[in-house]
């Protein structure tokens, strides 16, 4: 059973997060006292994972699931960034010129 479109991209973080940390899913597995086998099969989404399950996964590698309004998603996107792609095309909401400093 592969996972709902909707779920794919919290099963993406949590399987870029565990490489981020350079933990191969047996070490992941490992920590949270579950096989190799059930972390693969979560990335792969051939694994329906109870939402509770998710969290522990999640918290572990450092993530927190949030609800956030639809009306609020591309804010909320900008503001945390969506991967180092996102983030290289944040521009700051200011800047300090040299030209402004001279004038404090």
């Amino acid at each position: 059973m592969k996972h709902a479109a909707a779920i794919q991209p919290l099963i993406a973080s949590i399987a870029q997060a565990r490489k981020a940390k350079n933990l191969s899913q047996t070490e992941l597995g490992r920590r949270l006292g579950l096989p190799q086998s059930y972390i693969s099969r979560l990335e792969s989404g051939r694994l329906d994972i109870r939402l509770s399950g998710i969290v522990e996964i999640a918290r572990y590698l450092g993530l927190e699931l949030m609800l956030v309004p639809a009306t609020m998603v591309s804010t909320v996107s900008s503001v945390v960034g969506e991967g180092k792609a996102a983030r290289t095309q944040v521009k700051p909401l200011y800047t300090l010129d040299d030209s402004e400093e001279d004038s404090l």
